[in-house]
């Protein structure tokens, strides 16, 4: 038994992050593996764990609510590599943006329910109420504190909030329910 040959068929298993096998003689084999470890969900019709690395692990057959919002609008060539390759550009950015939503300490990670990657203008955030979030492509981290006030003051005074857009610089647009 090669020990090298071992850990590379271990490490082509996509829940397995690292692999090392020892070998003591004379009979005596230990096999250390760590796990990837799911991070949030990513939907395109069917639900998938994927890592923190932008690795898909698997399918969730059932309807679960991960502690991070899911990620949606990845095309199936996007979906297809992330099983073997890197993590395309859309799949990094809704990572990232994940990351900033959890460094940020804020009571937004449980208000966000889904960040939806298929615009060309950046992302787009839903909360849990349903309001649509329009983010931009840049400076994630200001505007995400910007949303923390915004929905803050929505939920003190129960606005009918349909949507919000933050991509304009120092300015942010409300739309109301029955407005087009």
């Amino acid at each position: 038994m090669d020990p090298a040959t071992v850990t590379a068929r271990l490490q082509t298993v996509p829940e397995i992050l690292r692999a090392d096998v020892i070998r003591e003689l004379p009979n005596r084999v230990t096999i250390l593996v760590e796990e990837r470890r799911p991070f949030t969900l990513v939907s395109n019709g069917t639900l998938h764990w994927l890592d923190e690395e932008g690795r898909l692990l698997g399918e969730e057959p059932h309807a679960v609510a991960p502690n991070v919002p899911v990620i949606s609008g990845l095309s199936e060539a996007e979906l297809a590599a992330l099983r073997t390759d890197e993590p395309g550009p859309k799949a990094r950015a809704a990572l990232t943006l994940i990351r900033s939503l959890l460094r940020s300490g804020s009571a937004l990670v449980g208000e966000i329910s889904e960040i939806d990657m298929s615009g060309r203008e950046g992302p787009v955030l839903y909360t849990v109420d349903g309001i649509e979030v329009r983010l931009g492509a840049e400076e994630w981290e200001e505007r995400l504190a910007r949303l923390a006030g915004v929905l803050a003051q929505i939920g003190r005074t129960g606005e009918g909030v349909t949507a919000i857009d933050l991509r304009f610089r120092d300015q942010v647009v409300l739309r109301k329910g029955g407005q087009g």
